[in-house]
This record gives C-alpha cells, structure tokens and sequence, in this order.
C-alpha cells in the first residue's frame, strides 16, 4: 500500500510541477527590460521546482524500495504549491 501512495504521491506532485512551471514561465516572463528584482518571481518558481522535485524525490525513494516514504511527495506537492503562491505575491510586488 505504501507503494502505491507513493508512486500516486510522485504522479501528483509531477503534474502540479509540470502545471506551476509551465504557469510561472507564462506568467513571470518580463515583457519590458528590466534588471535585478523583476526575475526574481521567474527564478524562483524554475529553481525552487526542481528543488524541492529532487529533494522530495531523494527522500521518498533512496534506499527505500520496499517501503518508500509516502508522506514525502504530499509534502512535495504542498510546498509547490505554497512557492507558487509565494511567487504570485512577489510578482505583485516587482513586476
């Protein structure tokens, strides 16, 4: 059973990283020139996703073949999310 929560975890936490990129590249891509802060929401959504892909992906999954983490793609995903979020409130502020 923990398997499979596990692999449904990775699934989901895939989908809403693919979901948050694909926004955060739409969405924070300055249209104007600009310099400093204005990336700032840009390379935070494309270094903190794969961040927190791989780091979730570690725990999850190394050495545990057997019996993986489960919990660790859930947190994964919520922290995902909450970056995005976090983004979203730093591109009111800069762009």
């Amino acid at each position: 059973m923990r398997i499979a929560v596990a692999l449904f975890g990775t699934l989901v936490m895939f989908v809403l990283s693919i979901g948050v990129l694909f926004l955060g590249i739409l969405g924070f891509t300055p249209v104007s020139p600009c310099t400093g802060s204005c990336h700032a929401p840009l390379v935070l959504v494309l270094v903190g996703t794969a961040v927190i892909w791989l780091s979730t992906m570690f725990a999850t999954w190394f050495r545990a073949l057997r019996a993986p983490r489960a919990y660790w793609p859930w947190i994964g995903a919520g922290l995902i999310i909450a970056l995005y979020v976090v983004s979203l409130k730093i591109a009111e502020q800069v762009l």
